[in-house]
C-alpha cells in the first residue's frame, strides 16, 4: 500500500513518501512548509484547521497521488518505557501491563491508549523473563492529531512516536549502543538504543527557542533577529568574538547534563554496555560548531543524522542539501514504516 510520512513539527511539517528498491529506497517525494507555531498541541480549533490547511497545501504542491498518511506524536507528549516482567501469557501480559502503565502515567488511564511490543521473551520463548517497550498517549492528542489529518483530506494509517520513527531512519548510522538526540524548536529528546531497538527515552523542554530566547534576552535582539545569530554562529569561538557561544554554552550545559544522566541510567541497569556514539538531528542540530562542542563535552563520538544513508541518489534526493537532510530523520522513519 502506498503512504508517505509526514512529521507535524511546530515550526516546520516534513512530508517525505518512499519506494522500496530491494534493501534500500528511492525517495519519491519530499518537502517541507511551515508549521503554525504549536501543531497538534494547541486548543485552539482556528489554529487546528491552519494546521489542516497548510499539510493539505504541502500535500498537493508535492502532488503526492495518495492520501494515506503515517504519522508522528510528538515526542514530550507520549510516555514510552522499557520495562522487565516475569515470563507471562497473553492473557496475563494485557493485564500486567495495565497496572504497569498506572504507575508511570501521570493521566486517568481511561483518558489514555496504550501499545507495546516484545522486546525479548515472548511467551513462546525460553528464558525468565520479557522486556516490553510500552507507549502511553492521551486520547485527547490523538483525537486532535486524527482531526486535524481528515481535515486536510487525509487518511491516517497509524500513529506513532517521534523517537521510534527517528530511530528507524538512523539506524544504519548507528554502532552498537547509540544516543539518539533530536533537538527541535520546543523540546530535546534524548534516546538511547541498540541495533535499532529503543531502550531508554526522555524529553526535556531545553532547545532551540530557549536558545533563541537566551541570545534575544543577552544581547538585546529580537526574537527573529537571534534566531539568524544562533543560525550563523552557534557555538563557534571565533565567530563575532564568541559573544553567541557563551550565551548558548549554559543551555547546552544543561542539555549535556541530561545526556549524562540518561547514558548513566542506562549503563547500571543494563551492566557492561558502555555508549560511546551519539547522532544527533533536528534543527539544532546544524548549529555552527555544536558537533565539535558536544563530542568535547559528552567523550562520545558525535556526528550529524543522514536518515538518506540506505537512499537510492536520485533528482529528487540532490535538491536537498546533505546539510539539511537530518530535518527528514522523523518523516522518513515514518516513511520507512512496514507495519
Amino acid at each position: 500500500m502506498d503512504f508517505f510520512g509526514l512529521d507535524l513539527g511546530s515550526q516546520n511539517i516534513k512530508l517525505v513518501q518512499l519506494k522500496p528498491n530491494g534493501q534500500n529506497f528511492e525517495v519519491k517525494a519530499i518537502g517541507n512548509g511551515p508549521s503554525t507555531g504549536r501543531g497538534v498541541l494547541s486548543d485552539s480549533e482556528t489554529d487546528l484547521t491552519a494546521l489542516a490547511s497548510a499539510v493539505k497545501k504541502l500535500h498537493l504542491d508535492l502532488k503526492i497521488s495518495t492520501k494515506n498518511v503515517v504519522c508522528a506524536l510528538p515526542e514530550d507528549q507520549v510516555i514510552t518505557r522499557v520495562i522487565n516482567l516475569p515470563k507471562l501469557t497473553n492473557e496475563e501480559l494485557e493485564s500486567a501491563l495495565k497496572w504497569e502503565a498506572e504507575q508511570y502515567i501521570p493521566f486517568p488511564m481511561e483518558e489514555a491508549t496504550l501499545s507495546y511490543e516484545v522486546i525479548a521473551g515472548n511467551s513462546q520463548s525460553l528464558g525468565s523473563k520479557m522486556v516490553i517497550l510500552l507507549v502511553a498517549a492521551q486520547n485527547r492528542l490523538i483525537d486532535k492529531t486524527v482531526k486535524v489529518l481528515r481535515a486536510a483530506g487525509l487518511n491516517a494509517l497509524s500513529l506513532e512516536t517521534e523517537m521510534l520513527s527517528l530511530i528507524r531512519s538512523l539506524s544504519a548510522q548507528s554502532l552498537g549502543v547509540t544516543v539518539f538526540l533530536d533537538l527541535g524548536a520546543k523540546a530535546a529528546d534524548i534516546a538511547i538504543a541498540e541495533n535499532g531497538q529503543l531502550y531508554f527515552t526522555r524529553s526535556i523542554t531545553t532547545a532551540g527557542e530557549a536558545l533563541t530566547r537566551a541570545i534575544s534576552t543577552d544581547l538585546g535582539l529580537e526574537f527573529a533577529q537571534a534566531e539568524e545569530y544562533k543560525r550563523a554562529y552557534g557555538v563557534n569561538q571565533a565567530n563575532l568574538d564568541g559573544k553567541v557561544a557563551k550565551v548558548l554554552e549554559p543551555i547546552l550545559e544543561a542539555i549535556a547534563k541530561e545526556i549524562e544522566q540518561t547514558v548513566q541510567f542506562y549503563q547500571n541497569a543494563y551492566k557492561g554496555k558502555v555508549v560511546k556514539q551519539m547522532i544527533i538531528s533536528g534543527g539544532t542540530a546544524l548549529l555552527p560548531e555544536i558537533v565539535s562542542w558536544l563530542t568535547d563535552r559528552t567523550g562520545m563520538e558525535t556526528q550529524v543524522g543522514d536518515p538518506f544513508k540506505k537512499a537510492v541518489v536520485s533528482d529528487i534526493l540532490n535538491k536537498i542539501p546533505k546539510e539539511t537532510r537530518s530535518l527528514y530523520s522523523i518523516a522518513v522513519g515514518l516513511a520507512m514504516k512496514q507495519e
